[in-house]
């Protein structure tokens, strides 16, 4: 694979407080240094000047539903494959395929065939990096469109089960802090190095508080499916925003939450808000939990009206975060880069420009939208 060095770019480097004109040498389909924007020719590497334009990390999705859902096990490779070639022209470059809540013995199918999946295919563009599970140890009372038949307390057994069904590959687990044996799945998580995500949940401050010591790290789309802030019970929300050990994300698509609160959100942990999608795919004639599915107003809903996911791509997400909070380029680049792949423990290798970091990348035009996106070095799309 040839050198090259992108020469006179404007590098959004998620580590960094402002953007910086700079270059990058690529070897190997990695990051092999940081240089200055006016380096000439490294050796034999082949120099592309990019003339001041935009370039950042690849984009991380923590939370995709996409058609999984809707498509039966045996099949989860079709999806996939589409969902990793199509997710390049949103700048997207890793992501977490997302389960819903199931019962045991299907839940138990899901992750087997997932986990096998991920770890058989080949992917030609977005590489899944692991397992979302939402649920199904969450509170029947914040279900949202989850399929409130699966919904269960944490039975130690089935949680090991469908754990080790992951074969290592579940990344991150979506949990009400209030349900019973959830303290114990907190701790379990952390010792399998699976971050512990709390969502779903009607919790008092005083559970939350306790399953943070436990080991709980993240919330799950805040705002959506949990007790709303209270002046005298802050519940989630509340400690979502004020608690510096949680990071949290959202779906920042102007239906999920209103842009407003999506500022508070913003004001309140800049360093702390990741941004995800939470897109689900193929609702035509698709069905959750026995009701349908519908697109409506930029989202997708149950027939009674319900949100069950979004339309929302990542790139979207980074464009609507700087209209609805003034918040930088930079800036939204960090909350889709950086900080999903640090929470993930992959920051060595994912949305960063440290030397030896993927050359995963991504290059913007001034109003953040996607130009080009490189794989490992490699250009695999480029806007017509």
């Amino acid at each position: 694979m040839a050198r090259i060095l992108l020469r006179n770019a404007r590098l959004l480097d998620p580590e960094a407080a402002e953007p910086r004109a700079a270059s990058l040498l690529l070897e190997e389909g990695r990051v092999a240094a940081l240089l200055g924007a006016d380096a000439s020719g490294a050796g034999d590497a082949v120099v592309i000047d990019l003339d001041g334009r935009p370039l950042a990390p690849g984009l991380i999705d923590l939370h995709w539903h996409g058609a999984l859902p809707f498509t039966a096990p045996d099949s989860f490779a079709d999806p996939l494959r589409e969902a990793s070639e199509r997710r390049l022209a949103e700048g997207v470059t890793a992501f977490l395929p997302t389960t819903v809540v199931q019962p045991a013995a299907e839940l138990a199918e899901t992750v087997t065939r997932l986990a096998w999946t991920l770890g058989t295919e080949r992917w030609p563009g977005a590489v899944p990096l692991g397992l979302h599970l939402e649920g199904p140890w969450i509170s029947p009372d914040a279900a949202g469109a989850q399929p409130s038949d699966g919904i269960r307390p944490v039975d130690p057994g089935e949680a090991r089960e469908i754990l080790e069904r992951g074969s290592g590959l579940v990344r991150m687990v979506t949990l009400a802090p209030e349900v019973p044996g959830a303290e114990a799945l907190i701790e379990e998580l952390g010792r399998r190095e699976v971050v512990a995500a709390l969502g779903h949940s009607r919790a008092a401050a005083s559970q939350v508080e306790r399953a943070i010591e436990a080991g709980a790290r993240h919330v799950t789309h805040l705002w959506n499916a949990m007790s709303p802030l209270h002046h005298r019970e802050p519940g989630l929300v509340g400690c979502a925003l004020s608690d510096e050990r949680l990071s949290f994300d959202l779906v920042c698509d102007g239906v999920h939450v209103d842009p407003r609160v999506v500022k508070i959100g913003f004001r309140a942990g800049p360093e702390r808000l990741i941004l995800i999608t939470d897109r689900v795919e193929a609702v035509e004639a698709a069905r959750i939990g026995g009701s349908m599915l519908r697109e409506q107003g930029g989202a997708v809903r149950l027939a009674d009206g319900r949100l069950a996911g979004s339309a929302l791509v990542l790139d979207a997400a980074l464009r609507n975060l700087r209209r609805f909070t003034n918040a930088s380029l930079l800036e939204s680049v960090k909350a889709a880069t950086l900080r999903p792949a640090r929470l993930l423990g992959l920051e060595a290798e994912r949305g960063t420009f440290r030397p030896g970091a993927r050359a995963d990348l991504v290059f913007f035009d001034e109003a953040g939208r996607v130009l080009e996106t490189w794989i490992a070095g490699e250009c695999v799309y480029a806007v017509a």
